[in-house]
């Protein structure tokens, strides 16, 4: 609580805008070797200093930077560049590009490095964004970022990227693409080309394209996509229309796993439910989602009755560029803007003209995309009273592990946590029992990669795939790999064949440091390699087909693992039903 204190306290204080407050609380961090005291003044400055680019720099900032750059502490070193950006440092300017492009250093620290350049509009960034296109830990906020600059290259680095990206990224890219002239017009091109499908231009980026307030673009939007009205004509009997497809589903429409995957195709970047979800839009938990009537009525008429705080507004840039999003947060320098797939930060002198809309952040036609079997999914899901499990589809899989929290994890939180875009476990030696970190996605066919480290004793751990949850927060049946001991690389059957591989001799784990490790599971084949060097390469027909992944601290000694840049691919299409065999 003293943290949070003395951060808003300073936060306060430069918010003052007097410039002595600013001198006064650099040099108080030059007088202290806290590093704890040290985060609190550094959190409380960046928030008073977000979106105010080119304050001039404190007479002790430079001597300053230097011992903060050299800092042991991740979150000290990325704060501190952010805000030698924000005073003009050509020092932070130089490490912070380093860092975006250097694929030695975690994810999670590049995109911060990221961030921290596009507060500045950095005019390097666009030829090092397209480069990041080929990276799959990096794509995402690439794709994202690249809406920031008006670059000529940037429409068809998407473009020709637009086939290998996941179903999140392509959502992302046809965003960036929609929000400029200049980039709309290359992307109608290709859907008239039928590189791109008109199927994937959801109601979020017609809207988008039709904020842009060009004759042109609407003619072209016209012949690819078809007649767009705002208001339909007959939304009772469109509605009347959904009912009639729900119904034919018979007595269980649908399929609450195949749902959920729906739902996070076409709702969840905007809605929560069940407290997994965006906020731009009402949290849907305890909505009256069993009506059917009101489900269908509240999609295929969003503005017919719409909160103020959900009323979208359109943000039109001096640079050409278009943002559709409601306002969160604003001052006299910046403005805070969610969208329906991001949340941005405006410089007020940025922006040319703001129009609010007299309709809903949610637009019409959300249901097109889907089939029919996808939409009673969808609506069997939204009706259900608890959460069903994640399936792991081309449209899901980003959320495996979003690199900042647990979200989509099960696990006690005294024991795994995130720490600078690390899953992090820990169990003391006084422990008396063993602890579960599970994913909620359901997997079959996947290859999953990942750095491993665990504690120079080499305490026992284990990696489970296509295993079953219980109710008591563990795993039933699946495949369990040992990690650390002397068994790393071990193959056995959790709950059923005591061993299917023994110890690899060819596997050497590094104590103590990063190990590379990779899982494969495809039909009835599994095999895994630690550092380059195979542990197994199995066929084994008997073994489960799907299932959750999770890991496994042992009791009996302290432990820690740790695991960073875990990227999943899928391997075929994605299993319907519950995680059994």
């Amino acid at each position: 609580m003293k943290s949070l204190v003395l951060a808003f306290c300073v936060l306060l204080a430069v918010a003052g805008r007097a410039a002595d407050n600013l001198d006064a609380l650099v040099g108080l961090l030059g007088k202290s070797s806290d590093t704890q005291f040290q985060l609190d003044i550094l959190r409380g400055l960046r928030e008073a200093t977000q979106g105010r680019s080119g304050l001039p720099m404190p007479p002790q900032w430079e001597a300053i930077e230097s011992r903060l750059l050299a800092s042991d502490q991740v979150e000290i070193r990325t704060l501190a560049r952010g805000l030698g950006l924000t005073f003009g440092s050509q020092k932070a300017l130089a490490a912070l590009r380093s860092t975006v492009g250097d694929r030695t250093v975690d994810a999670a620290q590049r995109q911060d490095a990221l961030r921290a350049l596009l507060g500045i509009r950095d005019a390097t960034l666009p030829e090092q964004l397209r480069g990041l296109l080929q990276e799959p830990s990096m794509r995402g906020a690439a794709v994202r970022a690249l809406a920031t600059f008006d670059d000529p290259a940037t429409a068809p680095a998407l473009l020709a990227a637009y086939a290998s990206l996941t179903g999140s990224e392509k959502r992302d890219a046809l965003g960036t693409l929609a929000s400029r002239p200049n980039y709309a017009r290359p992307l109608l091109a290709a859907v008239a080309a039928g590189t791109i499908s008109s199927k994937d231009l959801t109601a979020e980026v017609v809207r988008q394209l039709r904020n842009l307030k060009d004759e042109d673009i609407n003619a072209s939007l016209t012949k690819v996509y078809g007649t767009i009205r705002e208001v339909n004509a007959d939304k009772q009997a469109e509605i009347e229309r959904y009912k009639r497809i729900f119904r034919a589903g018979g007595s269980t429409p649908g399929d609450a796993i195949r749902g959920r995957a729906a739902f996070a195709k076409v709702c969840q970047q905007c809605h929560s439910l069940f407290d997994i979800g965006g906020k731009v839009g009402p949290d849907l938990t305890g909505s009256n989602r069993g009506d059917l009537d009101y489900i269908l009525q509240n999609i295929i008429d969003p503005n017919a009755v719409i909160p103020n705080e959900y009323l979208a507004s359109t943000f039109e840039l001096k640079d050409g560029r278009v943002v559709t999003g409601i306002l969160k947060q604003q001052d006299d320098k910046s403005m805070t803007v969610a969208t329906a797939t991001e949340t941005v930060s405006l410089a007020r002198s940025d922006v040319s003209e703001i129009q609010q809309s007299q309709l809903s952040m949610m637009p019409e036609g959300l249901l097109a995309p889907l089939v029919d079997q996808e939409f009673r999914d969808l609506i069997y899901y939204l009706s259900r009273t608890g959460q069903a499990p994640m399936l792991g589809t081309p449209d899901t899989i980003n959320l495996f592990f979003s690199g900042r929290d647990l979200t989509l994890w099960q696990g006690d939180d005294t024991h795994w946590r995130v720490e600078n875009g690390e899953i992090v476990g820990r169990l003391p030696a006084s422990s008396n029992a063993e602890t579960f970190l599970r994913s909620e996605m359901i997997l079959a066919d996947f290859r999953l990669s990942m750095k491993v480290r665990m504690s120079r004793d080499q305490p026992e751990a284990a990696l489970f795939f296509r295993a079953e949850p219980t109710p008591d927060g563990e795993v039933a049946r699946g495949y369990r790999m040992e990690l650390g001991g002397n068994h790393w690389g071990r193959l056995r059957e959790h709950g059923g064949r005591p061993e299917l591989v023994a110890d690899p001799a060819s596997v050497s784990a590094k104590a103590g440091e990063w190990n590379q490790l990779e899982i494969m599971a495809q039909a009835g084949t599994v095999r895994a390699s630690l550092n380059g060097k195979p542990c197994f390469d199995l066929k084994d027909e008997a073994g489960s087909r799907r299932g959750i992944v999770a890991f496994r601290l042992a009791k009996g000694t302290t432990t820690e693992l740790r695991l960073k840049d875990l990227h999943l691919e899928l391997l075929g299409d994605p299993p319907a039903g519950p995680p059994s065999k």
